[in-house]
């Protein structure tokens, strides 16, 4: 129990004090953080590092490189290693130099040095690098490939790392193996070329010494079912996280801290010629899948308000002073967003769950207020700070320009770092960590606050599910609003315990739609503080285990299109549509849908370019079969998003409103 003083939700009076208009204005930015610094420490060189996998060894940092591709022709192998010094103690761009290792390697996504050895994860192999003729460059045939043929060609699969695990004195390579899909982003056959392969799982290969040979090393699985885990890390603990992104079977996107033996819930097609993910349960249909065999994922990173391709995370840890309360939260970055978001775990009855707060966001060429890329790999120096590597391309591989604005470039090195306790602004404060409690939540802030303040705090909460299906992404479910109905303010000013009545987590009644459910998927959480002035007033908790039990009431309907059909076509744009449509004209991975209706449309129909009319049958169409005929100048890549007759005529019906 908190020493405290309990505040009934009353008529709020006046505030005495004003808020901080520079507050104000940050809430609401798209800026860094302020608690951090950025600088830029591209290499001043004619080299374009697409950095897609990063490794320190001592001072050096070794990188991978690659241009993504999404038209699943040729198989790209012209990746390449650089090793990049001169960034320890040093903000001098003249000074970082970037030395080519090697060349033409097949989408490299993986690297580690370990023992001083770099061991490096192309899409369809994982090799150590062998330098024998002593010149510090690697040709091809300086390769000792330890496990081959992983994959087929095909543009979403990688082998994303590396971490090293260590277990019983030995070490292994960790990381994650992404899936096959095809383009526009439905599951496709992941064809077995080495049996031992699990995509959409966690491995571990190993053991690994510096001078093992293929002989000497096995692989095998932690964890699986996933769809496009391109973030993974380790933690101090050997505690493996994976970021997944929204997709088939994924509603949202997912921050994942992993439990050994689980499948989160992406089916892999099952056929004689194919693999299946880790622990993907054998007497369920792989077609249908269903929620029921999954284990909840820790974090819902919501499509669009949170998250739209999140990547590397990495943890904050050994902070002194002030700062120390963000030790073991976590910062990742998303690549289409430019941005990067901070996690809080707790454990609750033995669940892992916790919430996701908007962190650093915004562009800035320079590199000091904002990001340059897409950030897509981040890790910690050997000076306590973290080097994020951007990576782009074009398509649902770049930091999407915003109305207006150039693109962003491709490729990127920043230094992030926490600021000094003398640098932290006077009236800087956000919410630090939320947490489940008995009846409630319990909100921290960085800064206390008084009585009289929290007198003034307006609280507004609601909550929604998610039901995941073979369907492309997923909109929510059963959103309810939630009511602080009593807030206690801790001694010291900086937790305020709230109590909500209502709150739901993974335990029945569940949610159906379609003969799927939210059956271990949880609830999520959206809590708003107004009326105080915090750097970010928005925050999401996932609720997967509720002390005392989750609530027992009936669930609400959800939107239907049949009795809502603005409102579940709104819904659904949301949740799905808004990642590469806009409404305000300006373009992203798909032509935006202001006054898309009536126009003339380029398209290519069976290979060949012809002029239609956006009406009624071809919207119909496009959200039938989007890749029959895909807009010109557009990255083929919009999903069959599996929808009903009725589902399908709320969505064009709203489409012909936008003006």
């Amino acid at each position: 129990m908190l020493p405290a003083l309990s505040l009934a939700d009353t008529k709020p009076k006046k505030p005495k004090k004003k808020f901080s208009p520079k507050l104000d204005a940050l809430a609401a930015a798209d800026s860094l953080h302020p608690l951090f610094k950025l600088e830029n420490l591209y290499p001043d060189q004619d080299v374009e590092l697409k950095i897609s996998a990063m490794a320190f060894d001592g001072n050096d940092l070794y990188v991978t490189v690659f241009t993504p591709d999404r038209q699943n022709k040729a198989p790209f192998k012209e990746g390449e290693v650089f090793k990049v010094t001169g960034l320890i103690g040093n903000s001098d761009r003249s000074k970082v130099k970037a030395q080519r290792l090697m060349k033409d390697l097949y989408e490299p996504t993986a690297i580690a040095v370990h023992g001083g050895k770099i061991y490096i994860g192309e899409k369809d192999k994982i090799s150590r690098l062998e330098d024998r003729n002593g010149d510090g460059l690697f040709s091809t045939d300086e390769k000792v490939v330890l496990i081959d043929g992983i994959s087929q060609p095909n543009f979403h699969t990688y082998t994303i790392g590396f971490g090293i695990i260590e277990e019983e004195g030995k070490s292994y390579l960790a990381g994650n193996l992404s899936t096959s899909v095809r383009i526009g982003g439905s599951r496709d056959l992941n064809v077995t070329v080495n049996p031992k392969t699990k995509r959409g799982s966690t491995f571990l290969l190993g053991p690994i010494t510096g001078t093992e040979k293929a002989a000497d090393v096995d692989i095998s699985y932690f964890a699986g079912g996933y769809r496009t885990p391109n973030g993974f890390a380790v933690g101090p603990d050997q505690e493996m996280i994976v970021l997944d992104n929204q997709g088939v079977f994924n509603p949202s996107n997912e921050f994942i801290r992993l439990t050994q033996g689980a499948f989160y819930g992406h089916y892999l097609i099952k056929k004689d010629n194919t693999n299946t993910a880790a622990f993907q349960p054998e007497d369920v249909d792989s077609q249908i899948g269903g929620s029921r065999y999954q284990t909840p994922p820790t974090v819902h990173l919501p499509q669009g308000i949170v998250n739209r391709s999140p990547s590397q995370p990495v943890i904050l840890k050994e902070i002194k002073g002030p700062l120390s309360v963000y030790n073991g939260q976590w910062i990742f970055g998303d690549v289409t967003l430019g941005r990067m978001n901070r996690v809080f775990l707790e454990e609750v009855e033995g669940v892992w769950q916790g919430a996701v707060f908007l962190h650093s966001g915004g562009h800035d060429p320079e590199g000091r207020t904002g990001f340059t890329a897409g950030p897509n790999r981040i890790i910690e120096g050997p000076d306590q700070n973290y080097y994020i590597g951007h990576i782009g391309h074009g398509g649902l591989w770049q930091f999407l320009p915003k109305k207006g604005e150039k693109p962003k470039p491709p490729y990127g090195l920043q230094r992030l770092s926490l600021k000094q306790p003398g640098e932290i602004p006077a009236d800087f404060n956000e919410m630090v960590a939320i947490r489940d409690m008995p009846g409630g939540l319990e909100v921290e802030l960085f800064k206390p606050i008084t009585p009289d303040q929290l007198k003034m705090v307006k609280f507004n909460l609601k909550q929604w599910t998610y039901i995941p299906t073979k369907g492309y992404g997923g909109r929510s479910f059963a959103t309810e609003a939630l009511t602080a109905a009593k807030r206690v303010l801790s001694a010291d000013g900086k937790r305020i315990a709230l109590t909500v009545p209502g709150i739901r987590d993974n335990s029945p009644p569940f949610v159906t739609d379609k003969n799927y459910s939210n059956e271990n998927v949880g609830w999520v959480i959206e809590l708003k503080v107004e009326q105080l002035p915090l750097y970010k007033n928005t925050a999401w908790y996932t609720m997967l285990r509720h002390q005392g039990g989750g609530a027992q009431a009936a669930v609400a309907q959800s939107i239907s299109a049949k009795d809502d059909p603005m409102g579940y076509a709104k819904a659904q744009f949301a949740a799905i549509c808004a990642a590469c449509h806009t409404l305000d004209g300006s373009r992203l991975a798909g032509p935006s849908l202001n006054g898309i209706y009536g126009r003339k449309q380029k398209v290519i129909r069976n290979g060949k370019p012809l002029e239609v009319t956006v009406d009624d049958a071809y919207l119909l169409r496009a959200i039938n079969n989007p890749l029959a005929e895909a807009p010109v100048n557009y990255p083929p890549a919009m999903p069959n998003l599996n929808l009903s007759p009725i589902e399908q005529k709320a969505l064009v019906e709203w489409i012909k409103t936008l003006k």
